[in-house]
């Protein structure tokens, strides 16, 4: 399966100090139209690139850049449409943001102004001018509408437009911590949305999908859509003519027409892909990297456990969440499950304790959890607790610690994790059953709204601090029924609020590095969430019909399912003659 990561605007750049003064060079376009816009011969031109994201029987058509039950946001392609300001190369950490329709940024005022300056020349893809107007209007739409600020972006105080591509925007507090989140965001025309009354949810059809992307929607139906390059796109026009989205129902059907030469990028979890997949034609089907792991680590993994579960109230208790946590055999999940392409999470900080963060992990929190079950810490925590084992469950005022955990099973890796949890946590005395009657939609809705009890999910954010906010920050969560866009166990803390409170304040790397700290060990004590594994940025290409594929030797962007990574990568491919 493949990982969607545009909640928060993420990748993952693991960096502490966010260049908290700095300014990006206000020459480059940053457009991958510049390297990518020569066009292949007559004949290859009109290749049609094909890309799988994630196992869907069906698509609806809806192309709402602020709904993440969206076609875009679920196939992570709202920038071939809609594009950010800023991009971020999350495999390079010491890559400073691209430009993209932001041209360079200045933060001042002790990082509570943000200047940003836009291209010149940009259209949206109706003929009408794109403007400092249309962004700023962006912004003060996700300000007016929670639901729609999935990407988290800070709250202003203020916004001016000094001319046709400038913005200011002014902050109450230092926000250099969150320019991901603001540069991240996708940018929508004024023109037409101020007219939508309520912009998270409404239908947007494939007619309506005006951008500044290098991409329209050509066709849609349930099964396939497709996409035809902008003719007057403002980055020069794309190599690829043609770009489809088929639907496949399951992981192996997606597997099979990518080894028959029927994909030409996905971002699936194969079993033996190397036999599976790169066997097949070895001359044209590739991996990021030639030798295993094969992909690079991307994110934690972790098992959220729902709070404000009605139907689990045990997992609020912070004793059982540390035992779930002893009783989790990370080492059997990534052999059995993931073929050992993602690692066990050793760190109970929740960073990625590889090359990723491994300079950021805490002392306090590296190499604190064990790769196998430890039966005696969940003895010890249990009995501590007031459980007592009981016909063989811990049992504690007549009840056991009951819950399911809830994953699609079209997810074979995931479906495969969360049936092998459950065996192995009721071997240790827990009540735990397992579901996989979801589609993705339904799946996701039911975490971002809180109506679950537990999940295996990817990890989000694009620097050390963010992966961390997901997990630990309230403000980013809601009341069970509404959407959040972050903290799905519905975790609520004084202290964690403290914490990114202090991070988002600092001016400087050491004051971030305390705060960063400090997260990692709340989240070691509290344990809001059970890091598993650390996340592979699955990712397969054919080379066949397109060349300029980013690799290990050339990580121009992570290539992995991500939003706004997709559009910088298709714009540097091009067809093979």
């Amino acid at each position: 399966m493949s990982r969607n990561t545009t909640i928060k605007g993420l990748a993952l750049v693991a960096v502490v100090g966010l260049g908290l003064t700095a300014c990006t060079s206000s020459g480059a376009t940053g457009n991958g139209g510049s390297s990518s816009s020569a066009s292949g011969s007559t004949g290859s031109s009109t290749k049609t690139l094909v890309i799988e994201d994630k196992p869907v029987p069906s698509f609806d058509e809806d192309f709402n850049p602020f709904d993440g039950n969206a076609f875009g946001a679920n196939e992570n392609a709202i920038s071939l449409t809609y594009e950010p300001l800023f991009m971020f190369n999350s495999l390079k950490s010491d890559q400073p943001p691209i430009p993209w329709l932001g041209k360079s940024y200045a933060w001042s005022n002790g990082n509570k102004t943000l200047t940003i300056n836009l291209q010149s020349g940009v259209k949206w893809s109706d003929g009408q001018a794109f403007s400092s107007a249309d962004v700023k209007f962006t912004f003060e739409l996700l300000q007016k509408t929670a639901a729609a600020n999935t990407g988290g972006v800070p709250a202003t105080t203020s916004m001016t437009t000094p001319d046709s591509n400038t913005l200011v925007m002014n902050f109450s507090t230092p926000q250099a911590s969150n320019f991901v989140a603001i540069g991240n965001q996708v940018i929508v025309p004024q023109h037409l949305w101020s007219s939508v009354s309520n912009p998270a949810t409404a239908q947007i059809t494939s007619a309506q999908a005006i951008g500044t992307g290098p991409y329209l929607v050509d066709k849609f139906s349930s099964q396939n859509v497709t996409y035809k390059a902008n003719p007057s796109y403002w980055g020069g026009a794309p190599a690829v003519k043609e770009i489809s989205f088929p639907a496949y129902a399951t992981n192996d059907a997606a597997t099979l027409a990518l080894a028959s030469g029927q994909i030409d990028l996905a971002g699936n979890d194969i079993n033996n892909v190397q036999s599976v997949f790169v066997a097949k034609d070895p001359a044209h089907n590739h991996l990021f990297q030639s030798s295993a792991p094969y992909f690079p680590a991307a994110n934690t993994v972790s098992l959220l456990l729902n709070q404000k579960s009605t139907t689990a109230p045990a997992l609020a208790d912070v004793a059982v969440r540390k035992a779930i946590s002893a009783a989790v055999d990370r080492q059997s999940l990534a052999s059995q499950c993931e073929t050992n392409y993602e690692l066990p999470a050793t760190s109970s900080g929740g960073l990625i304790a590889s090359d990723v963060d491994k300079a950021l992990v805490s002392s306090a929190t590296a190499n604190t959890l064990k790769p196998n079950a430890d039966t005696s810490t969940v003895s010890s925590l249990l009995t501590a607790d007031g459980y007592a084992k009981v016909g063989g469950k811990w049992t504690k005022n007549g009840k056991t610690i009951k819950f399911t955990i809830i994953d699609p099973n079209s997810f074979s890796d995931y479906w495969c994790d969360a049936q092998a949890m459950v065996k192995g946590l009721n071997a240790q005395g827990f009540d735990i059953n397992d579901n996989g009657a979801f589609t993705y939609d339904t799946w996701n809705a039911a975490i971002t709204t809180g109506k679950y009890d537990a999940a295996l999910h990817w990890g989000q954010g694009v620097t050390a601090f963010q992966r961390l906010q997901f997990i630990l920050d309230p403000s980013t969560t809601a009341d069970v029924g509404k959407t959040a866009a972050g903290d799905f166990g519905r975790y609520t803390s004084s202290k964690a609020t403290a914490a990114i409170q202090a991070y988002q304040n600092a001016t400087t790397p050491d004051a971030q590095k305390t705060a960063l700290d400090t997260l990692q060990q709340i989240f070691n004590d509290d344990v809001p969430a059970v890091p598993v594994l650390y996340g592979a940025a699955w990712y397969e290409y054919s080379s066949a019909n397109f060349t300029g594929w980013p690799t290990s030797d050339n990580p121009f962007i992570n290539p992995s399912p991500n939003s706004q990574a997709y559009e910088y990568l298709v714009l540097k491919l091009k067809p093979v003659s």
